[in-house]
């Protein structure tokens, strides 16, 4: 199905139906606030009179009106983006986290006709900040968090107090072309990438991840992410999708995931592997003590065989799907049901990323972009109705990652991956976490694989340092929560590795950093680096050449 025959089609579309079949079941669920679906239309409905009323709410010749989202999980921003959508514009998420100068940049690459805020979102709003902001601001309590002197430059309204419609109607339907939402990426230069995504790419996401994971009206999802991941569309529009309850879990309680889900009665989890990790390290993982949950999904990095075994005795009733797939494919595009015996790649101990979606062609393809040979690796490409429609402003980045082959669009995913004899994916790793060493190709995951296994501990990362002149002049080990010593680790990988693959140290930390997505930040082990901040134990290796 081309893109363009897709139906017309709303990311509100679900909520404003069982609005109006089932207008008191739970939608949502924060802190102590709940949402019925009527509950939660009727605040979406307000959000998008708000925008539509608005002077620069127009349709312009080839874009919607595009408002940022500049809020953290909560029921506001859930509001923000079903508002938005219902409107019939483009949501683009901002996270929190971003630095002055990088929310300084995409509000002003972004055109936006509005901004949407929740309170952690207005404490950003500094005068350099408000300067790139567009005239219509939506925020709670804007007289706290928005000084007096310039509100005569703006239309601000204040999010909690929009006035009621008597009478909504149904959401405004894109068309398939039409783009659904821009979320924004750290590029491999430093700068974020906003990657496009069209409502018919959702749509056919939506459809054929609820039919794999078969979501029902009465469960109960968890909600971990912030709006900036877009594993976040998996947890609200397919829980709505099928008429369930979402439970966000606040940012400063997550370390608490497991006594929420209990608390709540949970019967799906969604999140990332390092969460899993992360939980184990500090004890909250025992066998049953998840006993509601039916339904696993994990996704948005490699899961490692441990953490598969630990949560199947975690959370014993719940089936567990690891689903891949990058951003510019529209959350997820393979899926790999976690079964016992668990299929496992070999060398690394992550689980297999398994077989595409339906709808959706994969291949691993050479330096030139030809079909490898049988079961060899390259580089995983992707083509389907769930591609993005590229980079905004970036042409010839989006050239470049989204070329055609044989008459069809593709996109190049950076992966290294390979296809077993039963069709089966396996993912081996980055391309960009292959570094050279004093000549020799280093791949950073197959290390960190012996790590798990040596250190018995689920959160472990390498990295190339230092790095001069493009080259690594040796690697760094670390490892969170390891309980065995690191002299007996750097034993064991000087008997399992080459002499070039053996870390200079290995260095004891007792958390593990991970980025806004809760993924394993590299990057911040690399600054600790620089900055001499990072160390706690720390085995030293004799290895000649490293650093």
């Amino acid at each position: 199905m081309q893109r363009d025959d897709i139906e017309h089609f709303s990311l509100a579309n679900s909520v404003y139906r069982h609005s109006l079949h089932h207008p008191a079941q739970l939608a949502i669920s924060f802190e102590e606030h709940e949402l019925s679906y009527g509950e939660l239309a009727a605040y979406a409905s307000r959000v998008a009179l708000a925008l539509t009323q608005h002077q620069d709410w127009v349709r312009r010749q080839e874009i919607l009106p595009r408002v940022g989202l500049l809020a953290s999980r909560s029921i506001d921003a859930c509001a923000g983006l079903l508002g938005t959508s219902w409107a019939g514009g483009t949501y683009i998420p901002i996270g929190l986290k971003s630095p002055e100068e990088r929310l300084i940049a995409i509000l002003n690459q972004c055109q936006l006709s509005a901004l949407i805020c929740d309170i952690q979102g207005a404490k950003l709003l500094t005068e350099r900040v408000l300067a790139a902001c567009p005239q219509l601001i939506l925020t709670p309590d804007p007289e706290r968090y928005i000084p007096a002197d310039t509100n005569h430059k703006f239309a601000i309204q204040n999010l909690h107090t929009l006035p009621a419609v008597t009478d909504h109607g149904p959401p405004v339907q894109l068309k398939g072309t039409d783009l659904a939402y821009i979320i924004f990426t750290s590029g491999t230069t430093g700068n974020p990438k906003g990657v496009m995504i069209s409502a018919g790419a959702v749509r056919h996401y939506i459809d054929v991840v609820s039919a794999l994971l078969g979501l029902r009206a009465s469960d109960r999802s968890l909600e971990v992410c912030e709006l900036s991941f877009d594993f976040s569309v998996l947890d609200m529009l397919a829980t709505w999708h099928a008429g369930a309850s979402l439970h966000i879990l606040p940012a400063n309680r997550v370390m608490n995931a497991v006594k929420f889900a209990r608390d709540h009665r949970l019967t799906v989890w969604n999140s990332v592997p390092s969460l899993i990790g992360m939980l184990s390290q500090i004890k909250a993982l025992s066998p049953g003590v998840l006993p509601d949950l039916r339904l696993t999904v994990f996704g948005g990095e490699p899961l490692p065989q441990s953490i598969a075994e630990t949560w199947q005795q975690s959370a014993p009733n719940s089936t567990v799907h690891n689903l891949y797939g990058p951003t510019e494919v529209t959350v997820s595009c393979l899926s790999q049901p976690v079964t016992s015996p668990l299929l496992v790649t070999p060398q690394r101990n992550v689980i297999a990323i398994g077989k595409p979606f339906p709808g959706l062609e994969c291949s691993i393809l050479t330096n030139d972009l030809q079909v490898v040979a049988g079961n060899e690796p390259g580089e995983l490409a992707l083509c389907g109705p769930q591609l993005a429609e590229g980079y905004l402003d970036a042409e010839e980045m989006t050239a470049a990652k989204f070329p055609i082959i044989n008459g069809k669009r593709w996109y190049l995913t950076g992966d290294r991956a390979f296809r077993d004899s039963s069709g089966t994916f396996h993912h081996l790793g980055r391309i960009d976490n292959q570094v050279k060493v004093h000549g020799n190709r280093v791949e950073l995951e197959e290390i960190d694989t012996h790590l798990r296994e040596l250190s018995q501990a689920e959160l472990v990362a390498t990295v190339a340092w230092p790095v001069i002149d493009g080259g690594g002049r040796g690697l760094i080990a670390f490892v969170a929560g390891a309980i065995m010593p690191t002299e007996h680790i750097l034993a064991g990988l000087k008997h399992r590795l080459p002499s070039y693959s053996v870390p200079s140290k290995i260095i004891s930390i007792e958390q593990m950093p991970t980025n806004h997505n809760g993924k394993v930040d590299r990057a911040a082990l690399i600054l600790a680096l620089e900055n001499g901040t990072a160390g706690a134990q720390v085995a030293h290796s004799s290895t000649k050449g490293c650093a």
